[in-house]
C-alpha cells in the first residue's frame, strides 16, 4: 500500500510507523518550516513543501492527513477527487458545514474516510467500554472528565491554535469528548458550559467547566484546561505517548448505581451485597489490560481499511456528532446558555 502523509507534526509518528511496517509504504510527505524539512530528511523520502502538488502527482492508495483544522475540507475534497482513502486527523473539521461536506465528498466518490479519534483502539479505553457495558458498577449514573495540563510555551507559537478554530476545546477536549461518547454509548443532548482566556487572554479559551446532559438519563461533567500545571489529564495518565511523562493518576471517573470506577488505573469501588452503605467497608478491585499503542492500532485499521475493505471503526458520521458536541460547548459558553446539541444554530 502506497501511502502519503500531509503534515509533519502529529504526522510523523504515523510516518515513522510506515517505515517498519511490511505491508505499506511511506511514499511522500508534506510540510513547510524547517521541523518538517528536517523529518523528511530523516525519513528520507521526497518533500512536498504544498500538499496539493502531492497529492496530485504521488501515485498513491491513502493519504493521512494531520493539517491544521481548517484546511481538512479542502485535503479531503483533493483525495476524493483522485480517489484516495483517507485518514484524517480529529476533529473532522472546525464546523459541520465542512464536516458534513467531506462526508459528502467522500460518499460521492466512493473512497473510504477514518476520522482520527485514535484512542477509540487504546486496550485501556476498550477495557473500559467492556467494563462499563458489562454492568458491574451498575446502572451508569454520572460520569467526571478532566483535561488539565499546562502546554508547552512553544506549543502556541502555532498561529492556528490560538485563534478560532484552534484553542483546547477544539483540540483538546474533541478527544474526550469522542471517548466518553464511545465509552458509555450514551448520547449527549444538551450542554452548558462556562469558558474564560484569563490565563493567557489569546482569541480562543483556555479553561472551560462543563456540563452533559444525555438522553439516556446520566450526567456528566467536565473540566478542560491547558494553562494549569496539572496531572490530571488523559495525556499524562494513560501512558500511552512516550512525549509525556506519566504520572499515576486518573482523569475519568464513572458512578454507578453498585459502583464507581476511575480511568486509567481501571480502579473499581463496591460494596458486598450484604454489607451495602458508607457504614460498610469498600470492596476495592483493580483491572489489568495488556497496553497497546492507540496510533499504531489505527494505522494498520486504516491499511486494512484499503486492503481489506474494512469499514472504518470512526466514520465521518460518528465523528460529527462529536464536533457537534464540542460546537455546542463553544455556544454555550458565548452566550451563556443551555444548547441542544441538535441546535440548528450550531451550523451557523
Amino acid at each position: 500500500m502506497k501511502i502519503a502523509v500531509i503534515g509533519l507534526n502529529h504526522g510523523y509518528k504515523f510516518a515513522k510507523d510506515l517505515l517498519k511496517m511490511d505491508e505499506a509504504a511511506l511514499v511522500a510527505v508534506a510540510g513547510s518550516d524547517a521541523l518538517a524539512r528536517e523529518r523528511a530528511k530523516e525519513l528520507q523520502v521526497p518533500l512536498f513543501t504544498n500538499y496539493k502538488d502531492l497529492i496530485e502527482q504521488c501515485d498513491l492508495d491513502g493519504v493521512i492527513i494531520t493539517l491544521p483544522n481548517h484546511l481538512h475540507a479542502e485535503a479531503v475534497q483533493l483525495c476524493a477527487a483522485k480517489g484516495l482513502d483517507v485518514l484524517i486527523e480529529k476533529p473532522i473539521a472546525p464546523t459541520i458545514s465542512e464536516g458534513q461536506e467531506m462526508i459528502n465528498h467522500a460518499q460521492a466518490a466512493n473512497i473510504r474516510l477514518l476520522v482520527g479519534h485514535h484512542r477509540r483502539f487504546s486496550a485501556k479505553v476498550n477495557k473500559m467500554k467492556e467494563i462499563i457495558e458489562s454492568g458491574l458498577i451498575g446502572d451508569l449514573v454520572a460520569a467526571h472528565m478532566m483535561f488539565a495540563l499546562a502546554k508547552d510555551p512553544a506549543y502556541f507559537h502555532e498561529a492556528w491554535r490560538i485563534k478560532e478554530g484552534g484553542g483546547p476545546l477544539l483540540i483538546n477536549a474533541a478527544h474526550d469528548i469522542d471517548n466518553i461518547r464511545y465509552m458509555t454509548g450514551l448520547t449527549i443532548d444538551q450542554v452548558y458550559a462556562s469558558s474564560k482566556n484569563h490565563i493567557r487572554q489569546h482569541d480562543v479559551e483556555d479553561a472551560a467547566s462543563i456540563l452533559l446532559e444525555t438522553v439516556e438519563g446520566p450526567t456528566m461533567t467536565y473540566f478542560v484546561s491547558d494553562g494549569v500545571p496539572s496531572p490530571w489529564s488523559y495525556e499524562l495518565t494513560a501512558g500511552e505517548n512516550p512525549k509525556y511523562p506519566q504520572n499515576a493518576n486518573d482523569c475519568y471517573f464513572f458512578f454507578g448505581t453498585k459502583g464507581s470506577i476511575s480511568f486509567p488505573s481501571m480502579t473499581m469501588y463496591t460494596y458486598k451485597e450484604s454489607q451495602y452503605g458508607w457504614d460498610h467497608i469498600l470492596q476495592k478491585k483493580e483491572f489489568s489490560v495488556e497496553e497497546n499503542d492507540p496510533m499504531t492500532s489505527e494505522l494498520r485499521h486504516f491499511i486494512d481499511m484499503i486492503q481489506k475493505d474494512t469499514p472504518p471503526l470512526v466514520t465521518g458520521e460518528d465523528a460529527l456528532e462529536t464536533l457537534k458536541v464540542v460546537l455546542a460547548i463553544k455556544r454555550s459558553a458565548t452566550e451563556k446558555r443551555i444548547v441542544n446539541v441538535k441546535d440548528k444554530q450550531l451550523n451557523v
